[in-house]
């Protein structure tokens, strides 16, 4: 009980500056040894209320950079095709991205786009990573699977336009979305790593399977969220 009355004064110390606005979104804490010196406190009785704070969706722990207050999280429909920097711009966050192109694959039981993931075994997919930032900060990770007959040479044509922009008006496809699937999850060590957080970070998953309008499969997609970045609302 008294450990408990200890953790609580750097918990509500932070609490304090956030409504006080001494600290705002995306602002980085105090060290914990700042934190202890200030309050008297020992480094383990911070970092037990800050990961308290941490698990309420207050703050987030970057690897090697420290402590963070949580950004104002993204509204999000994910029954919605996703133009990233669009519904960015509509929260007046600002948004940007990286590519990976990984080059063209073949569709196997080694990765998760054949099956019941959308692409018949045998055909040819660009396989593309992004890692997405709003405000400067990473938020999520993207493992795409695009048909390469299909959509051919359309990964560099991504790098500055959203995905599903690119398939409407350079090929003309008008994308439907067949299969949705979310679930939460930890990161992988690869996601984490990606997104700057500790491995076993809470996160979102969101798969995609998307068709040219007549069940043709053109895109798998898989996302992966910081789980404190984004609100998922599905209004009708």
């Amino acid at each position: 009980m008294e450990k408990r009355r200890y953790y609580e004064i750097v918990r509500d110390l932070v609490l304090k500056r956030l409504k006080s606005g001494e600290l705002s979104p995306g602002d980085k804490l105090p060290s914990e040894r700042k934190l202890s010196d200030e309050l008297n406190l020992n480094r383990n009785t911070v970092r037990h209320a800050l990961l308290l704070l941490q698990r309420e969706g207050r703050i987030f722990r970057l690897e090697r950079r420290g402590w963070y207050v949580n950004p104002i999280r993204l509204v999000y429909n994910p029954a919605n095709h996703v133009n990233f920097a669009r519904l960015a711009e509509s929260q007046d966050r600002d948004a940007s991205w990286t590519t990976s192109d990984n080059g063209i694959v073949m569709v196997d039981g080694n990765i998760d786009a054949g099956d019941d993931e959308g692409f018949a075994e045998g055909t040819p997919v660009y396989e593309m990573e992004n890692v997405f930032s709003l405000d400067g900060q990473k938020v999520a990770y993207t493992l795409n699977y695009l048909h390469a007959e299909r959509l051919e040479g359309i990964v560099p044509k991504t790098r500055d336009r959203a995905m599903t922009q690119v398939v409407q008006e350079e090929y003309g496809f008008p994308l439907a979305q067949r299969d949705l699937l979310i679930r939460p999850q930890l990161l992988s060590r690869e996601v984490a790593t990606a997104l700057d957080i500790a491995h076993g970070s809470p996160g979102i998953y969101i798969r995609r399977i998307k068709t040219d309008g007549n069940d043709g499969v053109l895109t798998v997609e898989h996302e992966y969220w910081r789980y404190d970045a984004i609100e998922l609302r599905v209004s009708h």
